[in-house]
């Protein structure tokens, strides 16, 4: 079966979409968890990633409601695992905190994302 020329092309781009879109790092997993409450207030949060991440250009914020900052130091990598980061936090009061990403995979793309988790009393 022979295709037309216009629809072989858009079969080609679609492909090498679909081929960066995997080639970025987004967030798989957190911890704590996304829109979770947690009961203890968490030492620090891991993030990880669906790609290697470049960590010294990798930024992470962790606010309270009041816009405080509220982690301690720039993110670390974990030992062993290039897809993820760690994050010292100083949490001290119940509430609503909001993590801001911004992620450079090994291969040079950007990402960012935010999300909150709430620590119980």
């Amino acid at each position: 079966m022979k295709f037309p020329r216009n629809l072989a092309l858009g079969l080609c781009l679609l492909a090498a979409a679909a081929s960066a879109a995997r080639a970025h790092a987004f967030l798989k997993h957190a911890n704590p968890v996304p829109g979770s409450t947690v009961a203890e207030r968490p030492a620090s949060l891991l993030l990880t990633y669906t790609e290697d991440l470049a960590v010294p250009f990798c930024t992470v914020t962790v606010t309270d409601s009041a816009g405080h900052a509220v982690q301690t130091a720039k993110p670390e990598p974990v030992p062993g695992h290039a897809d993820e980061l760690t994050v010292p936090l100083h949490i001290t009061a119940p509430g609503k905190y909001i993590v801001t990403w911004h992620a450079l995979s090994a291969d040079t793309h950007k990402t960012k994302g935010s999300f909150s988790f709430t620590v119980g009393s």
